[in-house]
């Protein structure tokens, strides 16, 4: 004979033998400790036996087995903690509250969620529509293609290589400039007197440099205060990256006379990002469709494109980067209104 109850706690279904009756085991799934109930000794409460019919014969603890159905068996965790049976079993309408219960409390997470989603949605719609707007009008100037040209030093300080590499890296330079030409832009690569490398920019004989005066919108110049240094984050890295690996490179053609090093590559991942800041990274100008780069950022409201000769107008946006984000969201068109004097810093 077995005895067959609930759980109180998890409501599973429970079948243990007869010789357990009133003794304290432990649920096999929930592990909470409880007493098998004694359905003898219920029944001979209502009943007028002798005490000598009352008795139960001792038997034998067996051992708790799993039972071959899917209902699970308590684990008997003291022989000798026998405690009487207190409580009856869970009926069917307590478990069923209980599962009631879980449901709701998953459905008031669900609830949360959902409204938590709606405010931010809501949140993001205000601040796109009345929110500060990048886009809009630029204007810009043209630089006299006479004697447009930019300038910028590079750093070597911080790149982990030996001394004899970059001062023999210099002076090479300094002896041969490397000059790389295209109808886009002309970069030389220099050697200074004083020691250093030098990066020198012009206009190709196709196109043309104009500064973009930024000033003009106020939203974009706050976007720069409290962007800039993120954005300037991924340009940083790539210029210290490809700075020393341009210096590895050249060292190892000068010892070994192999081939020398991609200056195109170069001109692009060195010289161009030596010149340009967070912003000027992240943009790009559009010219009938064509794409045309940000040379340099003079950090006092200006960016300088090159553009075809005699563009009137062109727009600038976002550039999408390798891993397919575009981080700069704005877009504007730019009119080129007047000629700007050049400068070589």
């Amino acid at each position: 004979m077995t005895i067959q109850f609930d759980c109180p706690y998890c409501t599973s279904t429970l079948k243990v033998p007869d010789a357990t009756a009133g003794k304290q085991g432990d649920c096999p799934r929930c592990g909470t400790k409880l007493v098998i109930p004694n359905p003898l000794a219920e029944g001979a409460q209502g009943a007028s036996v002798s005490p000598a019919e009352n008795e139960i014969p001792p038997a034998p603890q067996p051992a708790v087995e799993p039972s071959p159905t899917p209902e699970q068996s308590v684990v008997q965790a003291d022989d000798s903690a026998v405690e009487p049976a207190e409580s009856r079993p869970m009926t069917s309408m307590t478990s069923l509250y209980l599962r009631k219960r879980r449901s709701s409390n998953l459905g008031g997470i669900l609830l949360f969620v959902f409204f938590f989603s709606l405010m931010l949605g809501i949140a993001g719609y205000f601040y796109w529509f009345y929110g500060p707007r990048l886009e809009g009008h630029l204007v810009a100037a043209r630089l006299n293609s006479e004697t447009a040209k930019l300038e910028q030093r590079l750093q070597s300080s911080g790149l982990e290589l030996s001394d004899e590499m970059i001062q023999a890296v210099n002076l090479s330079l300094k002896t041969v400039p490397r000059r790389v030409k295209s109808d886009l832009l002309e970069m030389l690569f220099y050697g200074a007197e004083k020691g250093g490398l030098n990066i020198r920019l012009k206009p190709g004989a196709k196109t043309e440099l104009v500064r973009v005066d930024l000033m003009g919108d106020p939203a974009l110049m706050d976007y720069i205060s409290k962007n800039g240094v993120e954005l300037d984050q991924p340009r940083l890295v790539e210029f210290q990256t490809e700075l020393k690996r341009f210096y590895t490179d050249w060292y190892q053609f000068l010892e070994t006379g192999e081939a020398m090093p991609d200056l195109i590559h170069y001109r692009n991942k060195v010289g161009l990002n030596s010149m340009m800041g967070g912003l000027g990274y992240h943009i790009e100008a559009r010219v009938n469709n064509k794409i045309y780069p940000c040379v340099h950022d003079d950090f006092q409201g200006g960016l300088y494109f090159l553009v075809p000769k005699g563009t009137l107008q062109f727009n600038i946006l976002g550039r999408k980067m390798e891993n397919g984000w575009t981080p700069f969201p704005g877009k504007y068109v730019v009119q080129v209104t007047q000629q700007y004097p050049s400068s070589s810093e």
